[in-house]
């Protein structure tokens, strides 16, 4: 009951944050009736389930773009006759440029622990914020823009049209997505700054392919109108800015700007998953699926696989089980635990983080004491229910949940700082991991 409640409380507090975000930006004009309820669908996903980190990366799309929707008003005006739409985002617009996130929000329950529902994520929203910050401002280039697929000068606003100056805006729009998803990532990825780096300039390249798939659509398979009165090129239907109904003269009649706003995100998206799963060792969390030695490791209180007695849970006595394990490299200086489940309902919820222990420790005895410092034992850190210590598997009814008891081997004096939760230590033994072993039981109330 415990681990439901404290789940609810932060899907309930991210959700209703994502409306109140929602509704501020309905107030202050950014968003339509429509768009304003979409926005609180998705900031609910976004914020509720995805937490703070995917919040972040909507919120630097929606802050930046529409600060620069609203920049340099004035000298944009002549070109709202062509686009479809104006500043203020409806419905359609704000699914299109936040659907396909929110879906790799959900990915990530589902395939917790994996590198490319977050990638995805980075990737869509760097893609559509490339597309945003090129069309704000590349209009604004003073040199004409050309028409992608064939290279002739248009007019700025023409749909497929590129620029020098609308790609670097594009890109710098990728980074601005980027630099933060590598910062805020929920997996310790290995390979130190240079790997980082190869990181940011692949979500940033992604989001820069996606915007020009949108200008290549923009310019082939949009569909586009003529104004009969104005005799000029628009993107809006029925009605152009004067009045007057307009005629489609080329693209499909479905291909609205709408639905290249989303295949803008699933193109650059897509690069970036594939990128990954090909070159999973620039995205392998250090904690798990990399070929490195291992040592026995296992507890005398459950067989591996098997489910935990109660004692160990909140169902008894939430008591830490006996541990024991040998083998350990001669080069290794201490030693860390982490005990996680990543069946949770909204991701893998973390039940004790320790460290600080010296090589020659061969086990743990049962029940350990909840303080920060433990003589013998080493240094414990904050779990999920925001505690120190260990706390026991806590599930919500249903299935059973699995709970991995992973032990890594350092090549770390035992002096890491205190206070460290699991992502915090994951990026302190980053690349300090000589062998890894795990052991597993499961859960069910």
């Amino acid at each position: 009951m415990i681990v439901l409640s404290s789940w609810m409380i932060q899907l309930l507090a991210g959700g209703a944050l994502g409306v109140l975000v929602a509704l501020a930006a309905y107030r202050a004009q950014a968003l339509s009736r429509s768009g304003g309820l979409a926005a609180a669908a998705l900031g609910f996903v976004y914020f509720g389930l995805g937490g703070w980190r995917a919040a972040l990366l909507l919120l630097a799309f929606f802050i930046s773009s529409s600060i620069l929707s609203r920049l340099f008003r004035r000298r944009k005006l002549r070109f709202d006759e062509k686009f479809s739409k104006g500043s203020q985002r409806d419905a359609g617009q704000v699914l299109a440029n936040g659907g396909l996130g929110a879906l790799f929000v959900l990915a990530g329950l589902a395939f917790s622990g994996q590198a490319w529902p977050w990638v995805g994520l980075a990737a869509a929203l760097a893609a559509v914020n490339a597309d945003t910050w090129a069309t704000e401002l590349g209009v604004l280039a003073r040199s004409a823009p050309r028409l992608i697929t064939t290279g002739k000068p248009v007019e700025p606003g023409t749909s497929g049209a590129v620029s020098p100056a609308g790609m670097l805006a594009a890109l710098g729009g990728a980074a601005l997505i980027a630099i933060p998803a590598e910062l805020a990532s929920p997996l310790a990825l290995g390979g130190g700054v240079s790997a980082a780096l190869l990181r940011i300039a692949l979500i940033s390249l992604a989001g820069l392919f996606g915007s020009l798939a949108d200008s290549f659509l923009g310019a082939t398979l949009q569909a586009i109108y003529t104004c009969p009165a104005c005799r000029k090129e628009t993107e809006r239907h029925p009605l152009h800015l004067c009045g007057t109904p307009t005629t489609r003269t080329r693209g499909l009649a479905w291909m609205n700007n709408d639905a290249v706003n989303f295949l803008c995100s699933l193109s650059g998206a897509a690069l970036a998953v594939l990128f990954t799963l090909l070159v999973s060792t620039l995205f392998q969390p250090i904690s798990g699926g990399m070929s490195m030695d291992t040592f026995p490791f296992s507890s005398p209180a459950f067989e591996n696989g098997q489910p935990i007695p109660a004692r160990f849970t909140c169902s008894g006595e939430n008591r830490s089980p006996e541990l024991r394990w040998s083998g350990v490299p001669d080069s290794a200086r201490s030693l860390a635990l982490i005990v996680d489940d990543p069946d949770a309902p909204v991701g893998v919820f973390v039940h004790w983080v320790l460290y600080n222990m010296d090589a020659s420790v061969t086990g743990l005895p049962e029940g350990l004491a909840k303080t920060a410092q433990i003589a013998g034992a080493g240094t414990q850190g904050g779990n999920d229910f925001r505690k120190t210590g260990y706390d026991g598997p806590c599930p919500p009814a249903g299935k059973p949940h699995r709970y991995f008891f992973k032990l890594y081997a350092l090549d770390l004096p035992p002096t890491l700082p205190a206070g460290l939760n699991k992502a915090g230590l994951l990026k302190q033994i980053e690349g300090h991991v000589l062998a890894e072993a795990q052991w597993m039981g499961t859960f069910q109330r």
